[in-house]
Formats: C-alpha cells, structure tokens, sequence
C-alpha cells in the first residue's frame, strides 16, 4: 500500500517551480537536495517552502536544505562542485 504524502517541498528556481511531496521526512530531502544541487551557482535565487504536519520536522527540512543551498553557494563561488 502506497503511504499518502506528509510532507511538500516547492522549491522556485529560475526556470520554475519543483513540487516534491513524499510519506517520509528522509523520502523527502533527497529530492530536493538533488534539485538544489542541480542549481550550481543558480541556487542564489533559489527559495524553498516545506510544508509537514510535524512542525518540528519541517523546521529540521528547511534547516537541512538551507545548509544545502549553502553549501552549493560555496562551491560554485569557489569553482568546484563536490557534490
């Protein structure tokens, strides 16, 4: 059986919105860093929304993909992507 979706990340690029929905807070971060990390240098124009029933899990996800988009902001101003 197919769990129903807890947890919505929008992530808005340049090129548009991402919509990534998943049953579990781990099922869900790896999308989106993936889309994050995708962005490159890009990831600075980058805004993200999570939306969970758990409030503190979707605080841990917004914390989680902002040290990620950090993190892709760093290695872009440096040249290299070691993701």
């Amino acid at each position: 059986m197919i769990k129903p979706a807890t947890v919505a990340i929008v992530i808005g690029t340049p090129s548009g919105l991402r919509h990534l929905a998943s049953s579990s807070e781990r099922n869900a971060a790896w999308p989106a860093e993936e889309v994050l990390r995708s962005l490159g240098a890009d990831v600075l124009l980058a805004s993200l929304w999570v939306q969970c029933a758990d409030p503190e899990a979707a605080k841990r996800l917004t914390s989680y993909l902002q040290s990620v988009r950090a993190e892709v902001l760093a290695e872009a101003e440096l040249g290299v992507g070691l993701g």
